[in-house]
């Protein structure tokens, strides 16, 4: 389903010191720019979404995804990912782990994912916790992918998984007594 929308946009010429209103016309496939995609990520901001729009006055050549890439503020990679498969993922029926999506997007390496999914192992905390520990990723990033991923996820809280078990070993701390810790109890995100 293609849409049409008007965007006025304000473009300040710094040679003249003046701003003017743009009228553009925009096709799209998506019900969300990718700018907005982008921003509800957490991967740019709006103010950096207009500045790419202004560039795009001089570079009409390029896309958004590259102006704000050169820009340094997204891998183009990420851009890209967004642009062209992002939509397409969400209506998909078949899942992978969020750390698949992650690498894919550019956002993650493998070797990240990989050291992350051996600390997860040891130490039992969901995938993206660690990754947001590590300051890897921001949690509305995380949280973004999840929601639309793996609906009803981000909400659950991305501590430890066996909270019940640090809760029962707080109970008979005096006792120096170890828990026995339910596995079926651990929130796993594959």
């Amino acid at each position: 389903m293609f849409i049409n929308l008007n965007i006025n946009i304000f473009v300040y010429c710094a040679e003249a010191k003046f701003i003017t209103l743009k009228n553009i016309m925009v096709e799209s496939n998506n019900l969300e720019l990718l700018g907005q995609t982008l921003q509800k990520a957490g991967l740019v901001s709006f103010p950096q979404i207009q500045v790419a729009l202004a560039d795009l006055e001089y570079s009409q050549h390029l896309r958004i995804g590259e102006v704000l890439s050169v820009r340094g503020w997204i891998a183009q990679q990420t851009a890209d990912f967004f642009a062209e498969e992002w939509y397409p993922l969400i209506d998909q029926a078949e899942r992978y782990p969020i750390g698949y999506y992650l690498v894919k997007s550019g956002l993650l390496t493998g070797e990240e994912t990989y050291s992350i999914l051996e600390e997860q192992k040891r130490i039992w905390i969901k995938f993206g916790s660690i990754a947001i520990l590590r300051g890897l990723l921001a949690e509305q990033t995380l949280n973004y992918f999840l929601d639309n991923l793996v609906p009803g996820t981000s909400s659950k809280p991305p501590a430890i998984g066996a909270i019940g078990a640090i809760e029962k070993e707080i109970e008979i701390e005096d006792q120096h007594i170890a828990p026995e810790i339910d596995y079926e109890d651990i929130p796993w995100i594959d």
